[in-house]
């Protein structure tokens, strides 16, 4: 039996989902907002978050303007991306580049290349120059096991972009695996099927896996006019390099 608790939920229907996402391109376009990851331009009424188009929030559009400047610095050979829990904007974004071989992958979602336990992945080491994991580790009950596991297959001065939801007020994780109700995974994770609520110890957690860590916030890359007129807010990523000369991963402290 898979030890991951995530699971796929699906919200809306794909016909339902196509029909919205059009008349909304028509009915709200301007040039008062912009999205980073389809190009759709809005009007000033038009929500900023999520997009209407593609559905990108301020973490998926950081994950682009990122991936666009770190896949443009090297034209060399096709990179091995392999993207978990992929969403369509940014999947969408990744298929138009020659440069990318995508494989996704996800524990229990339709569509995907690969159906895989986080924890306990079925692929050889060194496989991947690039991995990309959002919002992920908060659904797994062993996130340690899931670290060492993206360290594994990916290749030598490889990158892993993680992205979670972080209380950057907290310094310390608060996590119970053993909750199983519902409401009070809310109350206390934020969200019902959430096991842990990461604080700024989240770098330190992947550091332990044997990455080299560092923190990506959108003020990295953007003046605050730029984040408005993308409508993004201050999110923060984590990318992560394989870093060989750090030896073999260290058990993780609890």
């Amino acid at each position: 039996m898979r030890a991951s608790p995530y699971r796929y939920i699906p919200l809306i229907s794909d016909a339902v989902r196509i029909v919205r996402r059009e008349y909304r391109a028509v009915a709200y376009r301007g040039d008062h907002f912009h999205c980073p990851v389809c190009t759709k331009r809005w009007a000033g009424h038009a929500r900023k978050e999520p997009c209407l188009y593609c559905g990108s929030a301020t973490r998926h559009k950081l994950l682009v303007l990122w991936l666009d400047r770190f896949l443009a610095r090297d034209p060399g050979p096709a990179t091995e991306v392999l993207f978990f829990a992929p969403d369509w904007g940014v999947q969408k974004w990744l298929a138009q580049k020659v440069s990318v071989h995508l494989t996704t992958a996800d524990y229990s979602a339709p569509g995907v290349d690969r159906h895989w336990d986080i924890t306990a992945i079925d692929a050889p080491s060194d496989s991947f120059d690039l991995i990309l994991c959002s919002h992920v580790m908060e659904h797994v009950a062993d996130d340690a096991a899931g670290f060492a596991e993206l360290y594994r297959i990916l290749r030598p001065d490889g990158r892993l972009v993680l992205q979670v939801p972080v209380d950057q007020d907290a310094t310390a994780t608060v996590e119970d695996t053993s909750l199983a109700d519902p409401e009070e995974r809310k109350r206390r994770f934020g969200q019902f099927d959430h096991v842990r609520r990461y604080g700024t110890d989240i770098a330190q957690r992947i550091t332990y896996a044997g990455f080299h860590v560092e923190p990506l916030t959108v003020a990295d890359l953007l003046s605050a006019q730029d984040m408005a007129y993308f409508g993004m807010w201050n999110d923060i990523a984590y990318i992560c390099r394989k870093d060989t000369a750090t030896g073999a991963p260290g058990a993780t402290p609890r």
